[in-house]
């Protein structure tokens, strides 16, 4: 019982703390996860040896190995002359939100919405400097982005990733490609809608200033595109052919990041410019999380959701549990529990509303998903202005009710193939 009370009083310190973001007692949310992860230690809660343990280091590399390709094209300028082409692009704020919602929200279905995250925020950046844009809203239409198009692949965010690779789903590209794909693409047509409603009337225009396009590395940029595009041909690869075991999606991130390295003069640039914050978070929160799941925090949360054995219950354990851990140590705790109650490789719609509620949890708050996290540090790292807590959940509540009915809506009704 005092392990409970100590560990709840913990995670209130940790959430309070990234709760009063904005604040004269706010901190960024990396120093509040990392402070977080200390108590736990100190306190005895998680002993070093389980929390160095509970450190998922494929998480870890994977995003350290695409935040050097996001690093690689920020250093290059490439993201400066995407910033200008977008600006330039014409139809005023409205239509400058819906670009950065759509771009975002397709890059996620190929890639992390971590990496993409990391790797926008350096264009909206460059936005405020090229023209005076209220980059707030932009900000936004990035952080609803990722997240709504990292639903449909398992290589779209983390949590997705790990579905793919421990829930037993005999063809995990396929399946999300059927089962999830289609309400995604529902959602990135009904969003910027509500986007553009939101923010569209309320936010001064774009005043370009007319010069030429910036210029960048060529070969530093085009090394870095290259190794893109090799490891989406992986990704997708890997599910159609038989690939030798060591080959993962997470092995080819660390190659190609590595080759990258190797080959780019510019490496040490490369390097120092990575989003280390956000990798100090995800270590945070990974010791947190293990925290509150030997407390017994989380049982107690859980004693008081629906049982994750259908779609209702996934949805809603998906959505609410993913606020107090974010939804990749959601994901890592559940996918075992719903197999200890019976859920298999057949039970593929099952898995998949997993995935879709942990995921579009990002929308409710900026707790929700560590992509909120990213792009927000990110942008406050050039000078912006990062989310704010309870903004978040005014902008987020009513589009994640929308989001969320869609995608039960299409589960429920959507005829169970056999893939």
């Amino acid at each position: 019982m005092i392990e409970f009370l100590v560990d709840l009083l913990v995670l209130l310190i940790t959430y309070g703390l990234i709760a009063m973001r904005g604040t004269r007692f706010g901190v960024p949310p990396w120093t509040a996860m990392m402070l977080g992860a200390s108590l736990t230690i100190l306190t005895g809660i998680v002993p070093p040896s389980a929390a160095f343990s509970s450190i998922n280091l494929n998480v870890l590399l994977f995003l350290i190995s695409l935040f050097t390709i996001a690093s690689a094209l920020e250093v290059s300028g490439f993201f400066s002359y995407v910033a200008y082409r977008l600006l330039r692009s014409g139809g005023g704020m409205s239509g400058l939100i819906t670009r950065i919602f759509l771009s975002s929200a397709f890059l996620s279905m190929v890639l992390s919405n971590d990496g993409i995250a990391g790797s926008m925020a350096p264009v909206l950046a460059s936005m405020r400097s090229q023209a005076n844009v209220d980059s707030k809203p932009l900000l936004y239409a990035l952080a609803f982005g990722v997240t709504i198009g990292s639903v449909a692949m398992p290589i779209g965010n983390p949590q997705n990733l790990l579905i793919a690779l421990d829930a037993g789903v005999a063809k995990p590209f396929l399946a999300f490609i059927v089962y999830l794909l289609p309400p995604t693409l529902i959602n990135m047509a009904l969003t910027p809608y509500v986007l553009v409603r939101m923010f569209g009337a309320n936010h001064r225009e774009p005043q370009v200033v007319a010069y030429d396009p910036p210029s960048y590395d060529k070969r530093l940029a085009h090394l870095a595109l290259i190794m893109l595009a090799a490891l989406i041909v992986i990704y997708m690869a890997s599910d159609l052919v038989q690939f030798p075991s060591y080959v993962t999606p997470v092995t080819a991130s660390i190659g190609a990041a590595s080759l990258l390295y190797v080959y780019s003069p510019r490496r040490r640039d490369v390097a120092m410019n990575l989003d280390w914050t956000t990798i100090l978070f995800f270590i945070g929160l990974f010791i947190v999380s293990e925290g509150a799941l030997r407390s017994g925090v989380l049982h107690v949360m859980a004693r008081y959701l629906p049982s994750p054995t259908n779609l209702i219950g996934i949805f809603v354990a998906g959505i609410l549990i993913s606020q107090v851990i974010s939804n990749v140590p959601m994901v890592a705790i559940y996918v075992p529990l719903m197999q200890g109650l019976g859920l298999g490789s057949t039970n593929v719609i099952d898995w998949m509303a997993l995935a879709a509620s942990s995921t579009i949890a990002g929308n409710l708050t900026i707790m929700g998903a560590a992509s909120n996290v990213i792009a927000s540090e990110a942008f406050e790292r050039r000078g912006g202005e990062g989310f704010g807590f309870l903004e978040f959940i005014k902008y987020g509540a009513p589009l994640t009710a929308i989001n969320v009915a869609v995608y039960y809506a299409w589960l429920t009704f959507m005829p169970r193939i056999i893939i």
